[in-house]
């Protein structure tokens, strides 16, 4: 089971099922969860000097409202201002009403007129901000990676947080080279230190471009980097982690699950991971030591508890071996627990024990007849080759071990005639 969890992990549309699912949800909120930017004060001056006397008193009663929170009176008022007009609204008055219905959630309508405004106002920076924050919220992920770039040439003082989102966009557009581009030259310093390094989101963002393009070494690379800068927030192990598992570099994946098991912030299945890890190091005991642990606070499936048994026969722990199966046997009763009980008894030489329990069961679900061959061989080590001549003689009634079977009784003549002798 454990095998075949780390192949899960390393499944390309499990990784991509995963991704959409875990990784997206640590960018998307961060970038859209917000709220549209006032226009600059000398950018408010710049446009409200063309504005007329009445558009100017419009302007001021809008923004009362506003403060008030009434901001769909304050759309009222701008629509009834603009009937019967054959042109666009001014560019301070149009950026005004186009945050107004964002605000209430009319998306498509301010984009529409954010887009009247750039094009009449196009060095007017806030606007093509939220312009492209706008294009975000009605998915046109393209055109808003576009508009974020344009409104970073136009916005220095910002410039770097809006190349950000404009690389965000990219993501969401599917356009990951564009996005990578834009994040490695955001994330890349010549002179990196604590005081000022780049921020985590730019990190994760990075991490999440580089994962959609199936590149978990490069992910990882920036993961160590978000780990080293920032290794207070435990949701930075967990990408980590999660990413080291991808690239299957098992000792780093260890690591970081380590430290949520160390900080108390390690879930039931990480844990479960964890012991699969600890597979692949061929570190085994450690392996079994977490799962016997999990098993013993969460009720496990019966694949898992098979998975236990063999980890215990793996490391040589009978006892616990068998005692796991007696618990497998409980939960989930099965001819083929008995049957395996019986092998590692055989194994670990209590033959007659063995024998016991492969004599008892009279069909198994699988390769039904194999008891009775085994039965034979605990017989044999315990000298009773009369016993073993049965066993054999049963199991030759099945067709898959008939010819073994016969095998068995011709070498197994001299042994009875020196029994008789």
């Amino acid at each position: 089971m454990f095998s075949n969890l780390i192949v899960k992990w390393q499944s390309l549309r499990k990784r991509e099922d995963y991704l959409r699912r875990g990784l997206l949800l640590i960018i998307l909120p961060a970038v859209i969860s917000f709220s549209v930017g006032v226009a600059l004060a000398e950018d408010a001056a710049f446009y409200q000097k063309g504005l007329s006397p009445a558009a100017t008193s419009l302007l001021f009663t809008v923004q009362e409202l506003s403060r008030a929170g009434k901001y769909r009176l304050a759309v009222q008022k701008i629509e009834q201002f603009n009937q019967g007009r054959t042109r666009d609204l001014p560019p301070l008055l149009g950026f005004v009403a186009a945050n107004l219905n964002f605000q209430l959630g009319n998306y498509h309508k301010s984009v529409n007129l954010y887009c009247q405004v750039v094009a009449a106002a196009p060095d007017f920076g806030q606007a093509l901000e939220n312009y492209g924050m706008a294009l975000l919220q009605v998915e046109d992920y393209k055109e808003a990676s576009r508009i974020l770039l344009q409104a970073a040439e136009k916005v220095p003082k910002k410039s770097d947080q809006l190349k950000y989102k404009a690389a965000v966009a990219a993501l969401y557009a599917g356009d990951y080279r564009r996005a990578r581009s834009l994040l490695v030259a955001l994330t890349a310093t010549s002179a990196e230190t604590f005081s000022s390094p780049p921020p985590a989101a730019w990190l994760k963002a990075l991490i999440q471009v580089d994962w959609q393009l199936s590149d978990p070494q490069a992910a990882l690379i920036v993961g160590e980097r978000l780990v080293d800068l920032y290794p207070g927030e435990i949701s930075h192990w967990r990408l980590y982690g999660q990413v080291a598992v991808a690239a299957g570099d098992w000792r780093k994946a260890l690591a970081a699950y380590r430290v949520l098991q160390v900080e108390g912030h390690i879930t039931i299945k990480e844990r479960k991971l964890m012991a699969a890890i600890y597979q692949q190091l061929e570190l085994f005991t450690d392996a079994a030591e977490i799962l016997t642990k999990v098993y013993s606070e969460d009720e496990p499936e019966a694949q898992e508890l098979k998975q236990l048994v063999s980890l215990y026969r793996q490391i040589g722990q009978t006892e616990k071996a068998l005692k796991t199966l007696t618990r497998l046997q409980k939960l989930y009763p099965d001819p083929m627990n008995l049957f395996m009980r019986g092998e590692i008894l055989y194994a670990a030489g209590r033959y007659r024990e063995a024998a016991e329990i492969f004599m008892a069961l009279d069909k198994i679900p699988e390769e039904n007849g194999r008891q009775f061959i085994l039965a034979g061989y605990c017989a044999w080590n315990l000298d009773d080759f009369p016993a073993a001549a049965s066993s054999w003689q049963q199991a030759a009634k099945y067709p898959a071990w008939q010819k073994q079977a016969k095998d068995l009784l011709q070498t197994l003549k001299p042994w009875l005639k020196s029994k008789d002798s």
